[in-house]
């Protein structure tokens, strides 16, 4: 019988972490995936405004789920899925005057790949446009598509989700974590406060370090969405994806219920630690430490945690990009300590150590490893 998997976490962490098991996890596994909500940068924060200023609507980030989507698509189509829906575009037309159509036209989608899509959506769908006013160009097919299907499906975000799920032939359930605003807030130790995703994982200077998280006055009604419940009060396994803490793991758990939820599972509650620590978020952060700032926001300890124990020896050239990457932003390489490991058991926590760096970001999971040693927590 499939063992029942609940991953939860956003950003690249949690994408890298499906397709590590969609790589090399076998087909054991029945995959639910909650996908933080909180994003609210780049091209996606402005769509997101976009439809807020102009539509009165406010639009769910699809940036995570369009990752998380793709992850675990089982389509023989998959590498033109990502060749055309990832393609970011850099023609000026506005947004309205584009049909669903135009835009696989727009990047160069072959005959074969434009007859599935009208078999699966027929041609009302395919006509679907998107009244706003503003420049498509620098935005990413995908992010518009899901926008688009989401306006014209009666803002019905769960249709919108169906409808990919079919198109990528997905088998795992991709979920977001809430569909209401889940705008977030860092309060610092020194009393600071840091609004938005964005500028506290990659604009804000912090002058103390994150003390507590929580949502802003415009999303205190953020409720974890119906497929969230079901999935987690089914799930044999809640695995925690690496990533930014604050802003793609920690703002699952602040959205209402879902700390709740995950506290009275049944579920074993897998930790697959962060290779790094990150500038500013995560500053001098011990891997302990992360696991301390998991429990307190999610109510219960940790039954596994799985983490990298291989020691590089960097060049100074790549060292300097290892440490420039966005993610490590001048931070550097975590390693369980004797003492941690010493209090790891006193807690009853179970740690697995491996090599588990990937040879060419240095901060990333190698994927098969993943694979391979929670294939090992999963018993």
């Amino acid at each position: 019988m499939n063992k029942k998997i609940v991953t939860i976490w956003g950003g690249n962490g949690q994408s890298n972490l499906l397709d590590a098991l969609y790589q090399y996890g076998g087909d054991n596994f029945e995959i639910s995936s909650i996908v933080s909500m909180s994003d609210d940068g780049r091209t996606t924060g402005e769509l997101m405004r976009k439809f807020q200023d102009e539509l009165g609507l406010h639009l769910p980030p699809p940036g995570d789920l369009r990752r998380c989507l793709f992850m675990m698509s089982w389509s023989p189509k998959r590498d033109e899925f990502q060749q055309y829906l990832e393609t970011v575009i850099e023609r000026d037309f506005q947004i309205a005057d584009i049909s669903v159509w135009e835009y696989f036209t727009m990047v160069g989608a072959g005959s074969d790949f434009l007859q599935q899509v009208w078999r699966i959506w027929g041609d009302q769908i395919l006509d679907f446009k998107l009244p706003l006013h503003s420049s498509i160009k620098w935005h990413k097919v995908w992010n518009i598509l899901m926008a688009n299907l989401y306006y014209n499906l009666d803002q019905n975000y769960n249709a919108m989700l169906k409808i990919m799920h079919i198109l990528l032939e997905v088998d795992a359930n991709i979920i977001p974590v809430t569909t209401k605003k889940a705008y977030i807030k860092a309060i610092l130790g020194n009393g600071e406060v840091i609004e938005s995703q964005d500028r506290i994982s990659n604009v804000a200077s912090y002058t103390s370090g994150i003390a507590d998280l929580e949502l802003m006055e415009d999303s205190k009604n953020a409720g974890g969405h119906e497929d969230v419940f079901r999935a987690v009060r089914k799930a044999e396994y809640i695995v925690i994806s690496p990533g930014d803490l604050f802003t793609s793991t920690i703002s699952n758990f602040v959205i209402w219920g879902v700390k709740q939820l995950i506290k009275k599972a049944d579920a074993k509650i897998i930790y697959i630690g962060n290779n790094t620590n990150k500038w500013w978020e995560t500053q001098g952060l011990t891997c302990l430490d992360f696991i301390n700032k998991i429990e307190r926001f999610l109510g219960r300890r940790i039954d596994i945690y799985i983490c990298n124990n291989k020691k590089l020896e960097l060049s100074e050239q790549q060292r300097e990009r290892f440490q420039n990457s966005v993610s490590v932003k001048w931070g550097d390489f975590l390693y369980l300590s004797d003492g941690e490991k010493l209090e790891l058991k006193r807690r009853k926590i179970q740690y697995i150590e491996s090599d588990l760096l990937d040879r060419e970001s240095f901060y990333k999971h190698d994927k098969k490893s993943l694979a391979r040693e929670l294939k090992k927590a999963l018993i």
